[in-house]
C-alpha cells in the first residue's frame, strides 16, 4: 500500500507515531473512523491535542471560515505563539495540498499533506506566509493494520523561510524556524497525535 508521504530532500525531517490496539477489528474499524474524522475537524485540532500551543483556522479557496469538510485546495490559518509575520497580520498559511484514502484486506490508510502557502485571494505579493519555504510539508496519517490503529505525523524538508521583503518577517522567521529545528513545534504534534489516538 503507498504511504503518500513526501520524500526527503533537504532541510529537516521530523516523524510522530503512536497506536493503540483493540480486542477485535470491528472496534479497531470504528475507532480508524473516529481518529480520521478528528484529522478532518481541523478547527479543533487546538482542543484535540491536549497540550496544543498554537490554533488552527480552516479555511475555504477564498479565505473564509471554514465548517465545511476539508477539501483540497482549502487552507488553513495558524496562529504560533510569540511573534507573527507583520505582512500577514501575525499569522501562517498552508494550503491542504493532498487528502487520499486507501484500503485493502486488512488495512485502511487516510492521509492529509499541507504545504506552507501564501495567503489565500488578493494577496498580491504571494509570498509564502510560513517559518519555513514551500518545499516544507507535514502529514497527518491514520492507518488500521488489523487491529491496531496508527496515528502519524511526517514533517519533510522543513528548510528555513528568508525569501519575504520585509526585514521584520525575515527576522521573525529566523527566530521561529529555529526554535522548531530545536524542537519546540515537536510537543504541539505530539500532543495533536496523542488527542487523536485518545479513547
Amino acid at each position: 500500500m503507498k504511504n503518500f508521504i513526501p520524500a526527503q530532500h533537504e532541510g529537516k525531517d521530523m516523524t510522530i507515531s503512536d497506536s493503540v490496539e483493540f480486542e477485535n477489528e470491528i472496534q479497531a474499524k470504528n475507532f480508524y473512523l473516529e481518529a480520521k474524522n478528528r484529522v478532518l475537524a481541523i478547527n479543533d485540532w487546538d482542543e484535540i491535542g491536549k497540550f496544543s500551543i498554537s490554533t488552527f483556522e480552516h479555511l475555504d479557496p477564498f479565505g473564509k471560515h471554514s465548517e465545511e469538510k476539508p477539501q483540497e485546495g482549502d487552507f488553513v490559518k495558524i496562529d504560533i505563539p510569540g511573534p507573527g509575520l507583520w505582512s500577514s497580520s501575525g499569522y501562517d498559511y498552508v494550503q491542504i495540498e493532498q487528502i487520499t484514502e486507501t484500503s485493502d484486506n486488512s488495512e485502511e490508510l487516510f492521509s492529509l499533506t499541507l504545504r506552507p502557502s501564501s495567503m489565500p485571494m488578493g494577496n498580491d505579493d504571494h509570498e509564502t506566509k510560513h517559518f519555513f519555504k514551500n518545499m516544507a510539508t507535514s502529514t497527518l496519517q491514520i492507518k488500521r493494520d488489523g487491529k491496531t490503529v496508527e496515528a502519524s505525523y511526517y514533517g519533510r524538508n522543513e528548510v528555513m523561510n528568508l525569501d519575504l521583503n520585509s526585514i521584520i518577517d525575515r527576522l521573525r522567521n529566523i527566530f521561529v524556524a529555529l526554535g522548531a529545528k530545536l524542537g519546540a513545534s515537536y510537543p504541539q504534534w505530539k500532543s495533536l497525535i496523542a488527542g487523536i489516538l485518545e479513547k
